[in-house]
């Protein structure tokens, strides 16, 4: 039995090391260069990982807001353009995961832009 499961683990590992010498540089499809199927798993994909990055992206924002609001209140609205950036920066950048992202051709953007000005 022993025997049995150290061959299978060297083949494994030969197979897993011939396949990674042999790999090329490829340059991947994007989301609309893919066919209907191919488009149906990145759709689904995006929805999964969406469904896990959502909850995070909103309490962002939640915190964000009560930020800002408190930002503006405790500075009696001297500090507008502050609250104001973090507002924006806390509401804006991407809110779902979009295939082309999981294509690695868009990057996931947490935050909003970074120059806000009001």
């Amino acid at each position: 039995m022993r025997k049995i499961f150290i061959i299978v683990a060297l083949i494994s590992c030969t197979s897993f090391f011939l396949q990674c010498s042999s790999l090329k540089s490829a340059d991947a499809k994007t989301y609309a260069e893919h066919g209907p199927v191919g488009k149906t798993g990145l759709v689904a994909a995006s929805v999964i990982t969406s469904a896990g990055y959502l909850p995070f992206k909103a309490v962002y924002a939640v915190l964000g807001g009560v930020t800002s609001g408190l930002t503006y209140s405790v500075t009696a609205g001297k500090e507008a353009e502050a609250a104001h950036r973090i507002a924006t920066r806390a509401f804006t950048g991407d809110w779902y995961i979009h295939p082309n992202i999981l294509m690695s051709h868009e990057v996931l953007n947490f935050n909003g832009p970074d120059d806000v000005s009001p």
